[in-house]
């Protein structure tokens, strides 16, 4: 059981400059101008000048990285994942792939990519890229030394970091085959490519952070509206009006570049016409908080929205009544459990038989012995959002 399908380069920017965007659109200054990051990726900049590339290994670069919504078509990992291309070092012809993967839960500072043994399976930072990507000559890369530094993390989806002295080998898929995410081992004598020094930056203009307690859950005057079905990467809205759930309600670009939409719904209501025909106003969310807070008769559905019931069942969400860890009525639903602990009803043994598993963001929150599984959302256009996830036994 791998998922269930429903039916349906930081440049030279100063830090207070991105940490000002992220925040509010530079509506309101952030108290802290510098960081630590910072100055940890400018010594890993010095620092990388006098290094030289492994014997037997060749330099590459690596461009510009993006996250899941400024993909083309949108496409959302079931862990945070960054795409875009190094350097060309196959055919000059056919692009290769540069992908940095994360957990939910990695924290800023610095990473020892050793630390996952070059195995796409075990690393929780991985570095990885597909030379002549999609061709029957593909090859697979992976780092197995070297540092990752998280300097800034405005949300999961939206950081900005570095890459120093990082070593990729030639790999091959290897076991599990099965999992959400399969193995890699490294091909004895194979290629090797090298970076000296590289970076990204994932920030977004007016980005945030939906998930409850980050700093840019609720920003004076503002609300972070969710941009993925799980609700941990955002985009905030200036929150003008008064109107409050279920009431009409327009959104207004903004008339200036690096500030964000004006809507004339109360701070903490989105203006959005995800889950009906019009906009509407609706409460903002956390489906993983202990109380989401939602008003009286509504749940935390998609998006982070709180919606009734009774719409979400028409547009194809099912419910069940089980409790986490109890048999399901029924099939597949993306609903069960309660308020504060909700699940997925999925049958990941293929017994016929589903239970109500919990949801949850991070892999590293699974325990022993568990993977993190995921619900696909297909999008408009090919892309995907697979950032429901669920821990569940793998027998691994």
């Amino acid at each position: 059981m791998t998922m269930t399908t429903r039916s349906l380069g930081f440049r030279a920017w100063r830090w207070n400059a991105v940490l000002c965007m992220a925040l509010t659109g530079c509506a309101v200054e952030p108290q802290q101008q510098e960081s630590s990051g910072q100055e940890q990726q400018q010594a890993l900049r010095q620092q990388s000048q006098s290094l030289t590339p492994p014997a037997g290994c060749t330099e590459i670069t690596m461009g510009d990285l993006a996250n899941g919504i400024q993909l083309t078509p949108v496409k959302y990992g079931n862990q945070p994942t960054y795409q875009g291309t190094f350097s060309a070092f196959g055919d000059p012809a056919v692009a290769d792939s540069a992908l940095i993967r994360l957990d939910v839960n990695t924290a800023p500072g610095l990473h020892d990519l050793a630390a996952g043994g070059a195995n796409l399976f075990t690393c929780e930072q991985c570095v990885y890229g597909y030379q002549d990507a999609g061709t029957t000559g593909q090859k697979l890369f992976v780092a197995d030394s070297g540092s990752l530094l998280l300097a800034l993390k405005v949300s999961p989806q939206q950081t900005v970091g570095a890459l120093y002295n990082v070593t990729l080998r030639e790999s091959v898929t290897a076991a599990p085959l099965g999992a959400p995410y399969r193995g890699s081992a490294v091909v004895p004598g194979g290629e090797c490519k090298w970076i000296r020094f590289e970076t990204w930056n994932t920030v977004r203009t007016a980005g945030c952070d939906p998930r409850e307690g980050s700093l840019t859950a609720n920003p004076p005057g503002h609300t972070c509206v969710a941009d993925n079905s799980f609700a941990d990467d955002g985009t905030l809205e200036k929150s003008e009006g008064t109107k409050t759930q279920g009431a009409a309600c327009t959104s207004t670009p903004a008339a200036e570049a690096n500030h964000p939409a004006t809507t004339d719904c109360a701070q903490g209501f989105a203006c959005t016409d995800l889950l009906s025909a019009d906009a509407q106003c609706l409460k903002t969310c956390d489906p993983m908080a202990a109380v989401p807070g939602c008003p009286s008769g509504t749940l935390c559905g998609v998006y982070g929205l709180c919606i009734e019931q009774s719409v979400l069942e028409p547009i194809g969400f099912a419910f069940d009544p089980a409790l986490i860890g109890q048999t399901c009525l029924g099939g597949f639903a993306e609903f069960c459990g309660v308020e504060g602990a909700r699940g997925v009803c999925a049958d990941v043994t293929g017994s016929g038989v589903s239970t109500c598993l919990a949801y949850t963001r991070a892999r590293s929150e699974c325990g022993p012995g568990e993977e993190l599984g995921y619900v696909n959302y297909p999008l408009s256009g090919g892309g995907y959002d697979r950032g429901s996830g669920f821990c569940y036994h793998d027998g691994l």
